[in-house]
């Protein structure tokens, strides 16, 4: 169950790692807050792939990316 405080952030921001896993790094209220943290890290780590998510999961920072493309991580979804 999801706390009302987590409720309020539901944009994310994820990141792949190796193992093809997604674990999300930030939250945010916002989507243009979300976006904006997104402009930053592609621009200081462009070798490190992300992706702005919008996650109501609550129960866990990982996000399966098998067999997902990368613009349609929800977790409503997965």
């Amino acid at each position: 169950m999801m706390t009302y405080k987590d409720r309020l952030h539901c944009w994310a921001i994820a990141r792949l790692l190796p193992t093809q896993q997604w674990i999300i790094v930030a939250r945010f209220r916002s989507r243009s807050d979300a976006d904006g943290h997104f402009q930053f890290l592609r621009q200081t780590i462009p070798q490190v792939k992300f992706e702005v998510v919008f996650d109501l999961s609550g129960d866990s920072n990982r996000l399966s990316a098998l067999g997902r493309s990368a613009n349609s991580l929800a977790s409503g979804l997965l």
